[in-house]
C-alpha cells in the first residue's frame, strides 16, 4: 500500500474510508503509515449516543487532522470543522434577510448578545435586541427569533427589533380592522401634545383630540391629562391608519345636565359675560349661557338695565325658553317683577282722579290708578300758569280727564283743563236745551194748569 505522507499533516483536510464503527469512537483508512482515530465528539456538531448514530463503515468522509502520535502510530481526526463549513455553506445559500430563525443566546457582552444557530456564531447589537430599553442580562441563555440583517461571509449580524416591529404591525393591522366607530376601551395616555393627547389601547394607539376631552373648555392638555394617566375612550373617528377618541362622547352635556335641573319658568342667576347693542349674554351655569333681550330688560321702557349693570354683574332671571340640544335659552329679568300696568283699566276720555306725586317745570306726575300720569303745565288751566307750584302741590288730589292711554310704553296723559271744559260745555248744553224747550211754550201752556182749577 501506498503511503500518502505528504498529504497527512495537522489541519489539513483528508479523505478516508470508515472500516470500523464502535460507541465511542471509529477508525478511518486515510491510505496512509497509520489509521485515522475519530472520538464520538468530533463525528457531530449536536451530543450523539454513538458514532454509529451518524457513520456506518464504508462512508467515504473528509476529515480533518488535528493530531498525529507517530509513537502510537495514530492519527487524531476531526469532523467538526467539515461540519461548520457545510453548515455555513448552507446557511449561507438559505437564509436570506427575510428568512426567521431561532437562535440561543450564549454570551452577554457589554455591545450585545452572541447567538448560536446550528453552531453558527451570530451577533446581535443591543439596539437590535428589543423596540423598548431592556436588561441584556434577562436575555442569556434564552432562545430567541430573530432575522439577518448583515452577513459579510466572516460574521453574521441579526435582529429581534426589526421581527418585533413587524410582527406589532401585522397585529396593529388586524387590531385595527376589527375596531369600529363607537368602541370603548380602557387607555393610557402615551404622550401629552399642544392639540391632543396619545392614547395607547394595547396593540393601536389613536389621538385623542383636545375638542374631544371635555364638554367644557380645555386651555391646554397638560391642565387636565398627564402621560400614565388610565382614560375610558370611544372610538368616533377611523380613517385608514388613524383612529380618533372621544371622552365627551360619552358625557352629558353642560346644557344637558342643567336642562335636568332647570326648565321654563325657573328662576336662575346669571353672570353677564358680554352686553350687545339688543340685549346681553348671561352664563347661568358652566359653560351654559342664555341671553336676554332687551325689550326683557324691564316693564318700563324708561328703564335702561344695560346701563346700570357691566359684564361680571350678577342678575336673577327667568327662564321664557330653553332648546338644550341647539344650546339655547332665553330670559327676562322683567317677568319676575310687578307690571302695575296690567292693572290700569282707564280709557281715553274717562274722569280719573289722582294724587300729585311730583312736581317737574313742564308739568307734574299724577298716580292714577297705582301708575303715573303726566299733566302738562299746559292742561292745567286756561289761563296761564307760569310756575306749577303756583296752582299744585304734592299729595294734592285732582281730578282729571284722559287724554291718552298707551299701556305697553307705561305713558298716560291727562288734563284737569279739558275736564273743566267739557263740564262747562255739558252744562252749556243743558241750558241750550232748557231754553228751546222754553220758547216752544203758549200761555194755555204756562197757565195751564192755573185753567184746570177753574173748572
Amino acid at each position: 500500500m501506498e503511503f500518502k505522507m505528504n498529504n497527512v499533516k495537522v489541519g489539513r483536510v483528508v479523505e478516508g474510508t470508515v472500516f470500523q464503527v464502535n460507541d465511542d469512537v471509529c477508525y478511518v483508512d486515510l491510505g496512509a503509515f497509520a489509521d485515522g482515530l475519530v472520538n464520538k465528539d468530533h463525528l457531530s456538531l449536536t451530543p450523539i449516543d454513538s458514532c454509529k448514530d451518524v457513520v456506518k463503515e464504508g462512508d467515504v468522509l473528509k476529515f480533518k487532522v488535528s493530531q498525529i502520535n507517530y509513537d502510537d502510530q495514530r492519527i487524531i481526526l476531526s469532523r467538526l470543522d467539515m461540519l461548520r463549513g457545510e453548515n455555513r455553506m448552507k446557511f449561507d445559500e438559505t437564509m436570506g434577510s427575510d428568512v426567521r430563525i431561532k437562535a440561543k443566546v450564549t454570551r452577554v457582552t457589554r455591545g450585545g448578545l452572541q447567538l448560536r444557530y446550528n453552531d453558527i456564531e451570530l451577533f446581535m447589537p443591543a439596539s437590535h435586541v428589543d423596540v423598548k430599553r431592556v436588561e441584556l442580562e434577562d436575555f442569556e441563555g434564552k432562545v430567541l427569533e430573530c432575522k439577518i440583517i448583515e452577513n459579510d461571509g466572516r460574521k453574521v449580524v441579526v435582529s429581534r427589533k426589526l421581527l418585533l416591529k413587524e410582527d406589532a404591525k401585522v397585529a396593529r393591522k388586524e387590531a385595527l380592522e376589527n375596531i369600529k366607530i363607537g368602541d370603548k376601551f380602557d387607555g393610557t395616555v402615551t404622550k401629552i401634545m399642544e392639540f391632543g393627547a396619545f392614547v395607547n389601547i394595547g396593540l393601536v394607539e389613536g389621538l385623542l383630540h383636545r375638542s374631544e376631552i371635555s364638554h367644557y373648555h380645555v386651555k391646554t392638555v397638560s391642565e387636565v391629562l398627564k402621560e400614565g394617566d388610565k382614560v375610558h375612550i370611544e372610538v368616533i373617528k377611523k380613517e385608514k391608519n388613524k383612529i380618533g377618541f372621544s371622552i365627551k362622547s360619552m358625557e352629558k352635556t353642560p346644557w344637558e345636565i342643567f336642562a335636568e335641573n332647570k326648565k321654563v319658568g325657573d328662576e336662575v342667576e346669571g353672570t353677564i359675560i358680554r352686553k350687545m347693542a339688543t340685549g346681553m349674554l348671561v352664563e347661568v351655569d358652566k359653560e351654559v349661557v342664555g341671553i336676554i333681550n332687551d325689550r326683557d330688560y324691564s316693564w318700563n321702557p324708561r328703564e335702561n338695565l344695560a346701563g346700570e349693570v357691566e359684564v361680571g354683574s350678577k342678575l336673577t332671571l327667568k327662564i321664557l325658553t330653553l332648546d338644550p340640544p341647539k344650546k339655547r335659552m332665553s330670559l327676562s329679568k322683567k317677568h319676575l317683577e310687578y307690571n302695575p300696568w296690567n292693572d290700569v283699566s282707564v280709557k281715553v276720555n274717562e274722569e280719573v282722579s289722582g294724587t300729585v306725586e311730583a312736581l317737574q317745570t313742564n308739568g307734574a306726575l299724577v298716580k292714577v290708578q297705582g301708575v303715573k300720569a303726566f299733566l302738562p303745565i299746559g292742561e292745567i288751566s286756561g289761563e296761564r300758569v307760569n310756575q306749577i307750584s303756583d296752582v299744585l302741590k304734592v299729595d294734592d288730589v285732582i281730578k282729571a280727564l284722559v287724554l291718552e292711554v298707551d299701556k305697553r310704553n307705561w305713558r298716560m296723559k291727562i288734563s284737569i283743563k279739558a275736564l273743566k271744559d267739557r263740564k262747562e260745555r255739558a252744562i252749556f248744553e243743558n241750558y241750550k236745551k232748557d231754553e228751546v224747550e222754553v220758547k216752544k211754550q203758549t200761555l194755555g201752556d204756562l197757565f195751564k194748569d192755573k185753567f184746570d182749577e177753574f173748572k
